[in-house]
């Protein structure tokens, strides 16, 4: 039975019900007081309460099933599709306008096929800290940055090569392992193929701002100079000359995806990383990110995951503990910090941004790596010149900590070329050097990455799981946007955290065996908050928000369903004005109806100071009052008990010849965002 029908036969069954028997008189009501601040407002100006997440005007990006049904959304806004990827199908339109304009227009399309529709969140580069003059004056003697001379190398700038000595990098090199035959894509900002350092190193890349295939050698680095500095500490060339990096003999991809207009889109980069993942790419290294749960964005990571491409993404330079920075906080990737030395113990620097779902930390503090050359698109100066006239410049920050990681990876895989992501991932894991707190911690979580440790483990089993969280509502329809975390019991790494999609799948790729406690929540009502009408997620109040949590021991691939319930009770006070013959009706938002027409599926006589308890419904819902009487301006106060917390509501005729008032904490002037989110029993 489909959701409609099943909708249509509901109604007619809960009418009779409430309308024989006893009665609606007989009906009684428990309502608890709200422990929840909830702002009221009778303006018809609603403050929707955007948090502090910024997104690009003029495009959406919609996830599909039927894609027939996009056209319907281009025609609306007459726009253009902008990115086509049927790999994960999802498209991005451009149009003129405001994207809460285009959700209003998209609301009244009465479309059944879309799995979901986001706006295209800004994120920006892991800006480099400063690095001192003292620094680059001293010219990295040992007392400055590590106790030895030895492990970096032989290259004319050696003695800044900390990092290589602090992850036991040249004993990787010894004994064969280099990176030959591995391909780590740079998503970031171009990469100068010009340099010196980087000759025959850099491959074909793509640019998704243009559309543009770029070819191997050549200088990409629109955007500025941070892919270069990233690319050369990955592969910079064992030649005697400037640097060298931490997996010589790799190859570098350029993923173009911070250009000459800055950040070029949530949905160019999923463009990016497909391309990556399709042309060849082993390893995908970012060095960059911000705030916004995107849709597009995980479903492009779970297709590297799931297609065997490491990913690799910096905690960022907050100094938080965080756990809303995208990517670094999508399940199954490995999250990296920045780790400084100044004599004594290595530690995670201050400003690295903590994380229970941080993996590894890696060198960040004073790392020289090449930029682009004086000449080259991305020039932003240089401290050091080499005599192969290579320019180069001491960064640091968590986008400096991520490449060493990025090259480590390449060489465990040119040593174990079948190895699935979670088995590098557990090799990173089980070869780092605690540092910090003892055990796994917030800091670095397994530790200061170590290439040696790794390279002389076996390959672990016993792992790699696909989990998928399943929530749905009592009628076994799938719920979007509910937060789901998994914590772990029984063993020591990172937490993973993911949102429920349209279907109501959290889906978590290449995660550890073991007990989690897997805590559900939302849908969350701060979704839509990001563009007042973000469709992903139907909540609008923190009311209709439920938790739910069990103990599952994660062995095989699995899935795990979580049912939610909700209670919804109504009861009126006298109106200002007889109302003449009225009714209670309540009416879903989509099914049986056009937006802006009537779809009832249950109704009851209006009566005062009687609870109405719709509990059963599990549907996105307007509360509504119909009257016989009109000719004069009036206002209906009452209480919604939802879930256990009391709000009050009121619905308003409001003109003189008004038959139907919308019920909710605003009057009704808030419409069409006044709907009710409800799971039934």
């Amino acid at each position: 039975m489909n959701k409609l029908l099943k909708y249509s036969l509901f109604g007619v069954l809960v009418l009779f019900l409430i309308l024989s028997g006893c009665g609606i008189n007989d009906i009684t009501s428990n309502t608890v007081k709200s422990d929840l601040s909830i702002s009221n407002s009778s303006s018809t100006d609603i403050d929707f309460g955007k948090l502090d997440v910024e997104y690009e005007e003029g495009k959406i990006l919609v996830g599909y099933e039927d894609k027939k049904e996009v056209s319907k959304i281009v025609e609306a806004l007459n726009g253009t599709i902008s990115v086509d990827l049927p790999q994960i199908k999802m498209v991005s339109i451009k149009f003129d306008g405001t994207v809460e304009e285009a959700y209003e227009k998209i609301l009244k399309l009465n479309l059944k096929g879309i799995r979901y529709i986001e706006p295209s969140y800004k994120r920006h580069i892991i800006d480099p800290q400063p690095v001192s003059n003292e620094i680059i004056n001293v010219k990295g003697t040992k007392e400055t940055v590590v106790n030895s001379t030895i492990g970096r190398g032989n290259e004319e700038f050696s003695k800044y090569l900390w990092g290589l000595e602090a992850l036991n990098v040249e004993d990787v090199w010894n004994a064969g392992y280099t990176g030959k035959g591995i391909v780590v894509a740079v998503v970031d900002t171009g990469v100068d193929g010009t340099h010196p350092d980087l000759a025959g190193q850099v491959i074909e890349g793509y640019r998704p701002l243009t559309d543009e295939v770029l070819p191997a050698g050549t200088d990409s680095s629109y955007g500025g100079a941070h892919g270069t500095h990233v690319a050369g500490t990955i592969a910079a060339l064992k030649n005697g000359y400037g640097i060298v990096g931490v997996a010589p003999d790799a190859k570098i991809m350029p993923i173009v995806i911070f250009d000459t207009v800055g950040y070029v889109g949530d949905d160019e980069v999923a463009e990016g990383v497909i391309w990556a993942v399709d042309h060849g790419a082993n390893v995908l290294q970012n060095s960059w990110g911000g705030w916004g749960y995107s849709y597009t964005l995980k479903y492009a990571f779970d297709y590297a995951l799931d297609n065997n491409v490491v990913v690799t993404v910096s905690a960022g330079n907050d100094h938080t503990d965080q756990h809303l920075h995208y990517p670094s906080n999508y399940p199954g990737i490995i999250q990296v910090a920045a780790v400084e030395y100044n004599g004594g113990d290595y530690r995670t620097t201050w400003f690295s941004n903590r994380s229970d779902a941080i993996t590894v930390g890696a060198p960040g503090v004073a790392i020289l790596s090449s930029v682009p050359g004086s000449s080259s698109l991305g020039y932003e100066g240089y401290s050091l010149k080499g005599s192969n006239n290579g320019t180069y410049d001491l960064w640091q920050g968590t986008s400096m900590a991520c490449p060493h990681v990025s090259g480590v990876i390449a060489l465990l895989l040119e040593k174990h070329p079948t190895a699935t992501v979670w088995q590098i991932r557990k090799l990173i894991e089980q070869g780092a050097v605690d540092i910090d707190e003892v055990g796994f911690d917030h800091d670095s979580g397994f530790g200061l990455i170590n290439a040696k440790n790794s390279s002389e483990l076996d390959l672990p089993e016993n792992g790699g799981l696909s989990f998928d969280v399943l929530a749905v509502d009592s009628w076994g329809y799938g719920i979007p946007g509910v937060f789901v975390s998994l914590k772990r019991l029984n063993s020591n790494g990172p937490d993973y955290f993911a949102k429920s999609d349209d279907t109501g799948v959290a889906h978590f790729s290449n995660i550890d065996a073991g007990q989690y406690e897997v805590i559900v929540g939302g849908p969350d009502s701060n979704d839509r908050a990001y563009a007042g009408g973000y469709l992903m997620s139907f909540a609008f109040r923190r009311e209709e928000e439920k938790q739910y949590n069990k103990v599952v021991d994660v062995s095989t691939d699995a899935t795990e369903t979580f049912v939610f319930t909700s209670t919804f009770e109504v009861e009126f006070d006298t109106p200002t004005v007889d109302l003449g013959q009225a009714t209670v009706t309540v009416d879903s938002m989509f099914y049986e109806l056009k937006y802006g027409e009537r779809g009832t599926y249950l109704a009851a006589p209006f009566v005062t100071n009687v609870s109405y308890d719709f509990s059963a419904i599990a549907d996105l819902v307007y509360l509504r009052i119909e009257r016989s009487n009109v000719g004069t301006i009036c206002t209906v106060p009452g209480t919604v008990t939802l879930n256990g917390y009391e709000i009050p509501v009121y619905g308003t005729f409001d003109s003189t010849d008004a038959t139907l008032a919308t019920v909710d904490e605003f009057g009704g002037y808030n419409y069409p965002y006044g709907w009710w989110l409800l799971f039934g029993q």
